[in-house]
């Protein structure tokens, strides 16, 4: 992790659980993690593997779950102690969210320009200069000033998902939460949308969690991929390592199975045998000893820590993983 300045956002051991009939599902497991300024940070992994909920965690948005223990330190402050009230106004005006579905973020009911109306009233920052600001932000997002009185459902995908990214950008938060940000589009589209998205972080120097399970979009846009697996992170380092070096098992299955359209000997893609454990009853090992190609007997007996592997650019590489524990000089096959 990146240790040369205060971070702007710290998780620190982090555990979020959803109480259900059939048991508790503990979603994120003893999370920590820094997040400086500027830095653009991809967390990745499965569906399921409680990504979102982390992202979630952040805002104190979760419905149904329940953060059982850890701190949220943003900007200095402790977001655990705010009191609701406190934490609406945070709400968009310091850390936005960008939701994975644009269609249902965004009120039917309500004309576009209502949608920026009523959250800059909302903090108190309606003006005629914020509004010139909406149109010219608008207008960087491709959307005509003149589509203004349309509801969101006359729009297009593509164009409602710029909508939302508009919205989250409108009063110039410190964080961007972006997850899933261009899932449910299709391919032209998702291209364009993530172009214009790039620009606007490096064009407005903004700090975001981009939550994903594509791993193309990672490396366009990120600076530090953070790995998650069944509730756990497994691996954290800068993006080119991540790609060139993986160290978990995990990781570099997940590398593994990128399609690769220059590849002219159409082999079969590669793919993770086995599917993650049951997250009400995970096992005491490493959450990954069952699909791993390398696991051994401790593997799925104790629960590895991280190991911190080398420094690029001053990021930590680090990786949950026995292989790499110098203390049980373990030999893997």
């Amino acid at each position: 992790m990146i240790r040369n300045n205060q971070p702007l956002l710290k998780v620190h051991d982090l555990v979020v659980d959803y109480p259900t009939d059939e048991g508790n599902v503990r979603a994120v497991d003893h999370v920590s993690l820094e997040l400086p300024n500027g830095e653009v940070l991809g967390v990745v992994g499965e569906s399921g593997c409680g990504k979102s909920t982390l992202g979630f965690s952040l805002l104190r948005l979760l419905k149904g779950g329940i953060i059982r223990k850890g701190e949220i330190i943003f900007n200095g402050q402790d977001l655990g102690k705010l009191s609701e009230e406190k934490m609406q106004r945070l709400r968009g005006s310091e850390i936005s969210m960008i939701f994975q579905a644009s269609q249902n973020a965004l009120n039917p009911l309500l004309k576009v320009e209502n949608h920026f109306i009523d959250t800059l009233k909302k903090h108190n920052r309606w003006s005629e200069d914020s509004w010139n600001d909406v149109l010219r932000l608008l207008n960087r997002l491709e959307i005509s000033k003149s589509r203004l009185a349309d509801y969101p459902f006359l729009f297009s995908g593509g164009m409602q998902q710029r909508i939302v990214i508009a919205l989250a950008l409108l009063l110039h938060p410190k964080l961007i939460i972006a997850d899933e940000p261009t899932t449910a589009l299709d391919v032209l589209v998702q291209a364009r949308t993530l172009k214009l998205f790039k620009e606007l972080i490096e064009d407005f120097n903004l700090t975001v969690i981009l939550i994903t399970h594509d791993l193309g979009i990672v490396a366009e846009i990120t600076q530090r991929v953070a790995i998650m697996y069944a509730g756990q992170l497994l691996e954290v380092g800068d993006t080119f390592t991540i790609f060139e070096k993986p160290a978990h098992p995990y990781t570099q299955a997940l590398i593994a199975a990128i399609p690769n359209v220059k590849d002219e000997t159409k082999k079969k893609l590669a793919h993770i045998p086995g599917l993650p454990p049951d997250l009400r009853n995970t096992p005491k090992g490493c959450r990954f000893a069952d699909r791993c190609l390398y696991a051994i007997d401790i593997c799925k007996s104790e629960n590895p820590e991280f190991v911190t592997l080398a420094s690029k650019n001053k990021i930590e590489h680090i990786v949950k993983c026995f292989k790499y524990d110098d203390r049980y000089n373990i030999r893997f096959r």
